[in-house]
């Protein structure tokens, strides 16, 4: 009972303290009774629950463990919301009825994340999210990706297959982050364990096994940046067409009319050939490279990671370039407010016709930093 408790406390000790203070209160917990270790930790509890800080926003409630870092999460949750809804919608989504909480763990973790909701007669409700990692990897990844998933959710009313909706939200993620999931793409290659397409297009849950649901990460990403550089500007709104095509009549017919491959086969082939080739920047018809100088050499890490947590450590693949990161402009235009996939959410303005196939080499993307300038994030 004694080292229980004892390993209790140290345990919340490490979320709650620096690292400095660790070894004294550790001495201290040795040296103390069982009721007296127990009493302390409950103090530690009460102190931690009072000492919590919460942010109310239109659409957000925000709990951390001060008000500054509460502040800063509430105000990048309705940034993002605000500038994803905007680039896959074209307009801002009208406010949730109810707001979505967000519980904030800021600490010397990986970058992770994990948001949940239900879907009952073409609504979305019981919004919960909670994130974690440190505070720069909180705000320009893991928020900016469960908010993804909530404005799809949002838009479609119904749960979308798995690579889909984790692909496009990792499109979002900071470029160290999106690194990851380009060396674990690597990774799964080289051991041969790639999900066939097939197979990938019809995952509605995540797999029991580590490695697979690795896959569907670094696959699901994969495939959602390939087909959202097909068409450029509107790529991202070809991709939502797609997808509500693909539920209403099938991925093979979807597939050839928005990307003008023959099928799930032809574009498994043309999707293969990309990503063996380094996954280099698509230039659609019409439009033009910014850059197309070669990425900074690096030494692929064997390693595998679920997320990323220092960019320092992440560095550019020499085969995978990172893309610059772009917002489409909004055409506000061609919006009918009054009909949509889902209430209160507009339909997408319609593609534009389909381009002609291309590649060209990539660019590199420089870091993300100012907050929250949105045409500002980059060096």
């Amino acid at each position: 009972s004694q080292r229980l408790s004892f390993q209790l406390a140290l345990a919340f000790a490490a979320e709650q303290f620096p690292a400095k203070l660790l070894p004294e209160f550790a001495v201290m917990c040795m040296d103390a009774p069982s009721t007296r270790l127990m009493f302390a930790i409950a103090i530690l509890c009460v102190a931690s629950t009072v000492s919590a800080a919460t942010v109310r926003t239109r659409n957000f409630v925000v709990t951390a463990a001060t008000d500054e870092i509460a502040q800063k999460a509430a105000k990048a949750a309705e940034f993002w919301r605000k500038e994803l809804s905007e680039q896959w919608l074209a307009q801002e989504m009208p406010p949730w009825k109810e707001p979505c909480p967000i519980k904030v763990n800021v600490g010397r973790i990986g970058a992770s994340g994990a948001t949940t909701f239900s879907f009952d007669n073409g609504q979305v409700f019981g919004w919960n999210m909670e994130v974690n990692g440190s505070l720069e990897r909180i705000l320009d990844s893991v928020i900016p990706h469960e908010v993804n998933h909530t404005i799809l959710a949002s838009y479609f009313k119904r749960p979308l297959p798995r690579w889909a909706d984790e692909g496009a939200a990792t499109l979002v993620e900071a470029d160290c982050e999106r690194a990851v999931q380009a060396r674990t793409l690597n990774q799964v290659l080289k051991n041969n364990q790639r999900i066939p397409l097939r197979n990938l297009l019809n995952i509605k849950e995540y797999p029991n096994d580590k490695m697979q649901v690795y896959a569907l990460y670094a696959e699901g990403y994969a495939l959602a940046d390939y087909l959202v550089q097909q068409h450029g500007e509107q790529g991202r709104y070809v991709y939502l067409h797609f997808l509500q095509l693909a539920h209403e009549q099938g991925w093979e017919t979807a597939i050839r009319k928005y990307y003008n491959f023959k099928g799930i086969d032809d574009l498994e082939q043309h999707w293969g050939n990309w990503v063996m080739a380094g996954s280099p920047r698509l230039q659609p018809e019409g439009e033009m490279l910014a850059d197309a100088g070669q990425p900074e050499s690096a030494t692929p890490n064997p390693g595998m990671e679920y997320r990323g947590q220092s960019p320092d450590e992440l560095q550019p693949l020499a085969m995978i370039p990172r893309p610059l990161r772009q917002t489409a402009k909004p055409r506000k235009e061609t919006l009918d407010p009054t009909s949509g996939l889902a209430p209160d959410v507009p339909e997408l303005p319609a593609p534009l016709p389909i381009p002609a196939r291309s590649a060209n080499s990539g660019e590199q993307s420089p870091e993300w930093t100012q907050f929250p300038e949105k045409r500002s994030r980059i060096q």
